[in-house]
């Protein structure tokens, strides 16, 4: 019998939502056992339906809210729910907060075995408009005759279909749509599989991830993009090192924050100076 095998939802159940798990699913405790239960939030009191047994958890889909927590607060990305990117849009700002710094002492605790003498007030910056960096999906869909970019749907292998983001930089935000159509007009739209955003503070970079060389008309049509919307244009054929941009060699991209350089170089994680 396989460990964790689909099943016909089960029945109606009511449960109350005590915790949170690391990836921001409501944790409930049925008959003993552990639930996972998407959607859900701490001090709720839900309906759900079980959708998968293992052996030492089940997973559940959330059916109706019936005590609502004071935290939840309405998602401002008409994506969510089906974009993988966000998983705590329900949950207002300062309880995210407290719930990722509970989950860290967790983990030092758990896993380090360590305990901090003294915990610092948390560094707050803005909830929306504030990631610099993404990389985003890209794939032509025979199905649809068009190109989708964005982020892979929740717990599905396949791409969101989304029109901005937004929790990208203002500069960024747009980007998905933008690219998709962009994409849609290459020869090479099926070979494109990912593009690296990045967005320093004096310019921002686009990184094509390349699996065939691009025809004279689509690197006009990627010079020209960058132009009409004052971005740097790169393409990359293989690892980090292979990265060449259209219209001059590929530079470090630089940011600060209160007295802080933070320096992306595409392929590398971010260092700060």
């Amino acid at each position: 019998m396989a460990r964790n095998r689909p099943l016909k939802p089960g029945p109606v159940e009511q449960a109350d939502i005590v915790a949170l798990s690391h990836d921001g699913r409501g944790i409930a405790r049925i008959a003993g056992k552990v639930t996972f239960v998407p959607g859900a939030l701490p001090g709720e009191r839900v309906s759900l339906r079980v959708i998968k047994r293992r052996r030492q958890m089940d997973e559940a889909m959330l059916g109706e809210i019936l005590t609502g927590s004071p935290d939840r607060v309405t998602p401002r990305c008409a994506h969510f729910g089906v974009c993988g990117g966000c998983t705590l849009q329900h949950l207002g700002a300062p309880a995210q907060l407290a719930a990722k710094q509970t989950q860290l002492l967790e983990d030092l605790d758990r896993i380090g075995g360590v305990r901090p003498a003294r915990i610092l007030t948390p560094l707050e910056g803005p909830v929306w408009g504030y990631r610099r960096r993404a990389r985003l999906g890209v794939k032509y869909v025979h199905q649809k005759g068009r190109v989708l970019a964005g982020f892979r749907e929740r717990d599905k292998p396949y791409l969101a279909d989304i029109a901005n983001c937004e929790v990208l930089i203002p500069a960024l935000r747009a980007l998905p749509q933008r690219l998709a159509a962009l994409v849609q007009t290459l020869s090479i739209r099926e070979h494109v599989p990912q593009v690296e955003l990045a967005a320093g503070d004096a310019a921002t970079m686009l990184v094509f991830r390349i699996m065939r060389p691009p025809a004279p008309a689509d690197l006009e049509a990627l010079a020209a993009f960058g132009r009409e919307h004052s971005l740097r244009i790169a393409l990359q054929s293989g690892g980090p090192d292979t990265i060449q941009a259209l219209d001059a060699p590929a530079e470090s991209l630089r940011y600060a924050i209160d007295g802080f350089e933070f320096v992306i170089k595409s392929g590398r994680p971010i260092s700060c100076r």
